[in-house]
This record gives structure tokens, C-alpha cells and sequence, in this order.
């Protein structure tokens, strides 16, 4: 009996994520010298890029692994979300309102949004009556606030 496998799903959340990681290792190099201070902020979202580029798609193949794998993929757009709208609030961009859409982190988080979509038709290929209140849009947006929200306070009250 053969399984069918959400090949579509699986290659675009592949070519997503690597597509993310290139353009991630194009803005922040990973530095060389392991001494650099840089290095561990930048080596971690390198780290998210090849796991979620290769590892994350083979795990949506399986019945045993997919929930991880897509738990994975939305975690880290969530994080990957926070951390960049910090990074374009903190240093935003000069020129106005232009710049702001252009030059700062907004597109990035928009290519790295293309992922939950692509997460969900995982979800419905294994799980075609859903699973329920949990994995909805309103599930992600109550993480998106919750670790938002951590996120800022740990933020603000030790900087």
C-alpha cells in the first residue's frame, strides 16, 4: 500500500526556507572568527535556515513527524516575524514611509509569511477534517501576541 506524500508542500517550504537562508547569509555574513562577537547572532537564524530548508520538509513526509516538522516551520516564523519587525523598529531605514517598505525587514517577513500557508496545506493533506481549535489562523496570532509580548517585555526591562 503506498502513501501519498505531500511532495508540494514539501519542496516549496524547501525552496521557501532556502531562499530565506540566502538572503539571510547575503544581509548578515556569518562571521569566520569564532571570537566575533556577531557570530552567535548570527549563526543561530542560519542554523533555523538549514534545519527548516532540509530537515523540516523531510519531516512533513512522514505520518510520525509531520506535526513536529510543521510545529517547527510556524515556530519559526513566529520568532523569525519578532525578531525582524524588532530589528526594522530599532534601526529603521531613512527616507520615510518608502524606505520603511523597501529597505527595511517588512518584505523579508513577508517571503518568511509565505511558509504558513504552506505549512497548512501539510496540515490538511495529513489532517483533512483539521485538527480542531488548534494549528488555526487565530492559534498563530495568539502565539504571534503571546511571544510578542515576551519578547518586548524582556526587551524593555533588561536592556
Amino acid at each position: 500500500m503506498s502513501v501519498r506524500r505531500p511532495v508540494g508542500a514539501a519542496l516549496a517550504l524547501g525552496l521557501l526556507s532556502l531562499g530565506g537562508l540566502f538572503l539571510h547569509l547575503r544581509l548578515h555574513p556569518l562571521p569566520v572568527d569564532p571570537a566575533d562577537p556577531r557570530n552567535p547572532a548570527n549563526v543561530l537564524p542560519a542554523v533555523f535556515g538549514v534545519v527548516s530548508a532540509i530537515a523540516v520538509p523531510a519531516m512533513l513526509f512522514f505520518k510520525r513527524t509531520w506535526l513536529a516538522g510543521y510545529l517547527i516551520n510556524g515556530m519559526s516564523v513566529v520568532v523569525g516575524t519578532i525578531t525582524m519587525a524588532h530589528l526594522s523598529i530599532a534601526h529603521p531605514p531613512p527616507g520615510g514611509a518608502g524606505a520603511l517598505l523597501l529597505r527595511s525587514m517588512i518584505p523579508n517577513i513577508l517571503i518568511l509569511f509565505a511558509k504558513l500557508p504552506v505549512g497548512q496545506s501539510a496540515l490538511r493533506h495529513w489532517r483533512p477534517d483539521g485538527t480542531g481549535r488548534m494549528f488555526t489562523t487565530a492559534w498563530w496570532l495568539r502565539h504571534f501576541a503571546y511571544l510578542g509580548a515576551a519578547y518586548a517585555l524582556g526587551f524593555f526591562l533588561w536592556r
